[in-house]
């Protein structure tokens, strides 16, 4: 199955291209990308089904990235990837790694995921000091690592500038599922916690400086009951209050957990319960 925010498409092959309508002369187009991010616009989940007439290591195991071209907000550039892949409990989606080696805070995040998500798909909103090329690097269980790039622009400042030392009231977690699910229906999980992100770093004649310590949400742990369905390892350079969408495959009732830890060990949780 492959996660995307379509706007408009094309086929190849039988199968959907996205095409990312973000960019510097296509401002609506933009706008659009990111109210669909925040608000939590309705992610497309396709069928796999055609994965296995015609194998291709490339196109089954090769991320999807959507980002725009030129973000406005370097501090909150919208970010989905995910990768057109089955979720079988003997070949999956293990992981995806994104790193923009040109930012000061290179490293973005890593997203584990199972069988369980029925799909290997993120999307959440991340810090950009510099733009250049933003670098995605799936783990398949079975063929090991694929690489997809794409470059992103944005205006200076989005991984440095005064520290926001604010901590009012952290915490105030909480999902959202879809109002009617059934059973072996895969559903996008939205995840939020009200939580500053600062890096601690400042640009001065042209050099990142530490001003203050790092403060984020480290990480995010998803679980239905006891077992555990994803583990999110993020950073500093994801935005402030992290919004997290992802899939989840419902295949029985029960309480669909998640927890946020951040980087001095404070914990929250959110639990919903499913019923099928």
């Amino acid at each position: 199955m492959i996660l995307a925010l379509v706007l408009a498409d094309t086929r190849v092959d039988g199968f959907p291209r996205v095409r990312v309508v973000c960019s510097a002369v296509m401002r609506v187009g933009m706008d659009r990308s990111r109210r669909w991010l925040l608000l939590g616009g309705t992610l497309t989940f396709l069928a796999p089904g055609r994965l296995y007439a015609q194998p291709d290591l490339g196109r089954e195991h090769r991320p999807v990235i959507d980002a725009p071209t030129l973000a406005e907000d370097p501090s909150a550039v919208p970010l989905q990837v995910s990768v057109n892949h089955p979720m079988e409990p003997d070949h999956f989606i293990r992981s995806i790694e994104i790193r923009l080696d040109s930012d000061p805070v290179p490293y973005k995040g890593t997203f584990l995921f199972t069988p369980a998500n029925g799909q290997a798909a993120v999307a959440f909103q991340m810090r950009s000091g510099a733009g250049g090329v933003l670098k995605v690097t799936a783990e398949c269980s079975r063929h090991g690592h694929f690489v997809a790039t794409k470059e992103t622009r944005v205006t200076e400042g989005g991984c440095a500038g005064p520290p926001d030392m604010t901590r009012d009231r952290p915490g105030n977690p909480r999902i959202r599922l879809p109002g009617s699910i059934r059973a072996g229906e895969v559903v996008q999980v939205r995840a939020k916690v009200d939580h500053n992100s600062y890096t601690g770093l400042v640009l001065k004649n042209g050099k990142y400086i530490r001003e203050a310590p790092e403060f984020y949400v480290k990480q995010i742990l998803v679980f239905l009951d006891e077992q555990q369905v994803s583990e999110f390892q993020i950073t500093s350079a994801v935005s402030a209050n992290p919004l997290i969408r992802f899939p989840l495959k419902v295949t029985r009732s029960g309480t669909l957990r998640v927890v946020f830890i951040n980087n001095e060990g404070q914990r929250w949780e959110a639990s919903q319960p499913i019923r099928l």
